[in-house]
């Protein structure tokens, strides 16, 4: 007996002594964390708000205020958009707040507006009809005279368009470019050489030597943008990608363009959040560290692409600073005689709606204008439009390139080849390789086929001699016998006929 009981002591002692030891959770601070979770919105750190708010929805899951930020915040990331439905679905099950305070921790309600973002998440989810009804719902609470009524409207018309295009597919075939360029990461704004025979792009991956391994984006946990290179070997297949030296930083860098001789590369930098292009020019074999673009193309505003014509004598460019027609417009500078870029000039309502316009592309003949817009007849987020350039040096209507190369989503990047029969675009489609895949797209059917060549070779001089300054190029089309005469421009020959 006096066994047992010495050992019963010994467990009580234990038992005692652990329970001494134990810490209760720190509390909860509910007001602390929503103020968090809302600054960390207004600083557009969308994945990192989400997180903040998802801690507060498992301490109040039935807070439909909360459900409506998480959802917000879904809308506004690069990969991750569908995901907000589940939240605005569930942030519009029940009435809405009156008299909505987004700053207020003891606002339980979701505001009235969550509608219009239900709409979107709808559309983005294929569920166009819902969508169409949501933001009717919405406009019908509001009024027309209320702000948010045009741009429900401005939504509601973009689905119709997609339910239109969607009935009325294109011819495209669309492939994905395989796994030599394409990863588990994202890879996207790809930009070539006009023959087709280099590839540039951009890629979220680890650096091949892991140089970039701290140097992640604090937003969406993914590395910095890097810009890589492919080029196409004799059998017509793309090598294995290499990472541009003296290019990539330690911030984000991307492909915007590349001029058509694929002798001068345009980048975008992003240090901050400033955006501002850059050009760096292949020297041999190497590439020359980029300068920012002269004139007034970079400001304190945010530049985001650029495109120059064949002959390097006229650029486009994207710019949202003030005094613009709607937010982000195309803007053009012309070369002037001692080699600067002019000022720039917007090239006006046309093409540039007081919605965004994006990623210009000009074709190498300059007659026709690629680019992307919220506004027009889009389907859903960014499309891809043409424009042509009529005789009276205006440029003409635009025309959506149409579904399925167009999307309820955002379609940015649209590089067509020489024949414009072919192009290249990244898009996050799903079989891919990543999250976002490159793919190529041939347009059997597409009317605006381009009449241009490409003619590659080398000319050398003579032994002890210089190539003449005035040099000129005959070529007969073998069709009708005509002959036109081309010259040259930084060793590249210029399009145009004299």
């Amino acid at each position: 007996m006096k066994s047992y009981s010495i050992t019963f002591l010994i467990l009580l002692s234990l038992l005692f002594n652990m329970n001494a030891t134990v810490v209760n959770p720190p509390r909860f601070d509910y007001s602390a964390k929503f103020v968090e979770a809302n600054r960390l919105m207004e600083e557009r750190l969308w994945t990192q708000s989400i997180n903040a708010w998802k801690e507060i929805l498992e301490q109040d899951p039935n807070n439909m205020n909360v459900n409506y930020k998480i959802g917000y915040c879904y809308l506004q990331t690069a990969n991750s958009k569908k995901e907000a439905l589940q939240y605005l679905e569930a942030a519009s099950a029940k009435k809405y707040s009156k008299n909505y305070d987004e700053y207020d921790p003891s606002e339980k309600k979701a505001p009235l507006k969550s509608l219009f973002y239900l709409g979107r998440a709808q559309a983005l989810n294929g569920q166009i009809d819902a969508a169409i009804e949501s933001y009717e719902k919405l406009q019908k609470s509001l009024g027309k005279k209320h702000l948010m009524y045009a741009d429900a409207q401005h939504e509601k018309d973009m689905c119709i368009e997609a339910k239109t295009q969607m009935a009325n597919p294109r011819n495209y075939l669309i492939t994905n470019v395989g796994p030599v360029i394409n990863k588990t990461d994202n890879e996207y704004s790809p930009v070539l050489s006009l023959d087709e025979s280099t590839l540039f792009f951009t890629t979220r991956a680890l650096r091949p030597d892991s140089s970039n391994s701290n140097l992640v984006d604090f937003d969406t946990g993914e590395f910095k943008e890097d810009i890589y290179v492919s080029f196409k070997n004799e059998e017509g297949v793309w090598t294995a990608p290499e990472f541009l030296t003296g290019i990539n930083t330690d911030q984000h860098d991307a492909t915007i363009s590349v001029s058509p001789d694929g002798q001068t590369l345009f980048v975008y930098r992003d240090n901050f959040g400033d955006g501002q292009l850059l050009e760096s020019a292949l020297i041999g074999e190497t590439w020359s560290e980029p300068s920012l673009l002269g004139s007034d193309i970079n400001t304190q505003a945010w530049e985001t692409h650029a495109t120059v014509s064949a002959d390097g004598n006229t650029l486009f460019f994207v710019s949202d600073r003030e005094g613009g027609i709607g937010k982000r417009d195309i803007y053009k500078c012309v070369k002037l005689p001692n080699g600067e870029w002019s000022r720039s000039l917007n090239i006006g309502t046309q093409v540039n709606t007081i919605f965004d316009e994006d990623a210009p592309f000009l074709t190498a003949d300059g007659k026709t204008l690629y680019f992307a817009s919220k506004g027009h007849n889009s389907m859903g987020g960014f499309d891809i439009f043409y424009s042509k350039l009529g005789e009276d040096g205006e440029w003409g209507a635009p025309v959506s390139m149409g579904y399925p190369l167009c999307t309820v989503d955002d379609d940015v990047f649209f590089v067509p080849m020489a024949d414009g029969r072919r192009a290249y675009y990244s898009s996050a489609q799903s079989g891919g390789y990543g999250m976002k895949d490159i793919y190529l797209v041939d347009m059997p059917d597409i009317t605006n086929e381009t009449q241009l060549a490409v003619l590659k070779g080398f000319i050398i001089s003579a032994e002890g001699e210089e190539l003449p300054d005035d040099l000129r190029i005959l070529v007969t089309n073998n069709k009708n016998n005509e002959v036109s005469e081309y010259r040259l421009v930084n060793a590249m020959v210029v399009i145009s006929p004299f």
